[in-house]
């Protein structure tokens, strides 16, 4: 009777987590569908609770919707880079050597939560191509020593840490009140990063949160149905390819432009270049690492690490296709943006949150906006600027330290990612799938990190 329970309770979790996955696969859509139902939603919004008429709004959303260029172009630049990246020569053995050690399904999926959690926490844009690559890799090997396990389900393991990089070293919010010149100083000051990113009521819930996404994909939603899992090669054969690019091969130089091309000199005179500058970026001007550093930081990598510039050239070829869905689909969230920000529609959703706010739920409360907000504008550092005038103040009126808001606003802020495609598209580029093909498995770790971080938020003190 014991083991037919125990089948019961197997039969049960097995039924629990199809639910979310069956519910994805038929109705959510390709993620470039999402932005455009999410821009009619806003549109609507925008009608119904702000004075902005039809005209209004269209006017808004045109003015936002070339605003997040420059992101647009950062973004394509840490797939195409990031992707060329990792799939060196060497880098390629160093991933395959990690990814070799996991003997079991539960290990191959601790694996990739661990593996995920330091490339997330370490800067979110190397993360998103890390992360897929790790997940692509220990999917290979899993295969190869004949462990079942099921490609989207490890897909959904792989992109939850994703939750937790606004809470690590390059998080947009911390990082910006942390410089001298920012565009709250006059209200908050500089607030350093030790009481931020390194204060005990940030490590804390970010240690905890870690936990509970290893608890969840460890051992809870693992899928027991052996019949429903996909491996790698059955989702797609080409994805099972993890090699690195073929490198050209030796050629007989008999021109000087055939020198130049397939000899490495003239990459390493220009690779020099980028290491004195990123010499000077870090230990002359004293700076921190940004988006844009990190681009130069990978493109002096491949530079070196590839030698002539016709292997860098193959390279960055084979990894540009993987941008596709940056180029297209955030022009229409930043339109998004521009009907939250200009319509007032953001103002007026704040609005209602804030006036149920008190000393000791307010953290949580402003976590949540966060988080609806989020949905609309998905971008940390744009997001910021747009609550912080509202946000900052509202703390203070309830004496909630500046730094607690700040923390408050770096948990809601990337929650919604775990059901929203946005910064998803390149992690998906890579892996080869759609975001419904693992979106139900995120949401459970949604529904649960929502509770851990409205519940940690109130409970753990934040003492100064």
């Amino acid at each position: 009777m014991k083991k037919k329970g125990d089948n019961s309770m197997v039969k049960e979790k097995k039924q629990f987590t199809d639910y979310f996955t069956d519910f994805a696969q038929k109705w959510v859509p390709d993620s470039y569908v999402i932005a455009l139902v999410l821009t009619i939603v806003a549109f609507i919004l925008a009608l119904l609770f702000t004075s902005s008429g039809p005209l209004d709004t269209v006017i808004a959303w045109g003015n936002g919707f070339w605003t997040l260029l420059a992101f647009s172009m950062q973004m394509s630049l840490i797939v195409i880079t990031g992707y060329a990246l990792a799939t060196t020569p060497v880098c390629t053995r160093l991933i395959s050597s990690v990814c070799s050690k996991p003997n079991s399904p539960t290990a191959v999926y601790i694996y990739v939560v661990l593996l995920s959690s330091v490339g997330f926490y370490l800067n979110w844009g190397f993360g998103l191509v890390f992360a897929a690559l790790i997940c692509k890799n220990l999917a290979v090997q899993a295969e190869r020593k004949h462990i079942l396990i099921d490609y989207r389900y490890l897909c959904g393991a792989a992109w939850t840490p994703f939750f937790i990089w606004h809470m690590g070293l390059s998080g947009s919010a911390p990082l910006l009140v942390a410089t001298a010149d920012h565009f709250m100083v006059k209200e908050i000051g500089v607030i350093p990063i030790s009481m931020t990113i390194f204060h005990p009521y940030n490590l804390i819930l970010t240690i905890l949160s870690v936990i509970a996404i290893l608890i969840l994909f460890g051992f809870i939603l693992q899928p027991k149905d052996k019949t429903k899992m996909i491996s790698i090669s059955q989702w797609n054969p080409e994805l099972a390819n993890i090699t690195a690019p073929v490198m050209p091969k030796k050629k007989d130089i008999k021109t000087p432009s055939e020198w130049v091309t397939y000899t490495p000199w003239c990459s390493y005179v220009i690779g020099c270049m980028f290491l004195v500058y990123l010499g000077y970026h870090f230990f002359v001007l004293g700076k921190s690492l940004d988006i844009n550093v990190l681009n130069f930081l990978f493109l002096t990598l491949i530079i070196w690490l590839y030698g002539s510039p016709a292997a860098l050239l193959q390279a960055v070829k084979a990894s540009t296709p993987a941008a596709w869905g940056v180029i297209l689909q955030f022009p229409f969230y930043a339109g998004i943006y521009g009907i939250m920000k200009y319509t007032g529609l953001v103002d007026t959703i704040a609005s209602w949150v804030i006036a149920f706010s008190n000393e000791t739920t307010f953290p949580a409360i402003a976590a949540i906006l966060t988080g609806i907000i989020s949905y609309f504008i998905p971008s940390g550092g744009s997001k910021w600027v747009i609550e912080a005038p509202f946000l900052i103040p509202a703390g203070q009126a309830l004496g909630i330290p500046d730094a607690q808001t700040v923390i408050a606003y770096m948990f809601g802020g990337d929650l919604t990612a775990l059901v929203q495609p946005f910064f998803a598209v390149p992690f998906m580029a890579v892996c080869g799938l759609e975001f419904k093909d693992f979106v139900g498995y995120s949401f459970v770790a949604f529904i649960v990190l929502g509770i851990l971080m409205v519940v940690g938020l109130t409970v753990i003190p934040f003492a100064i």
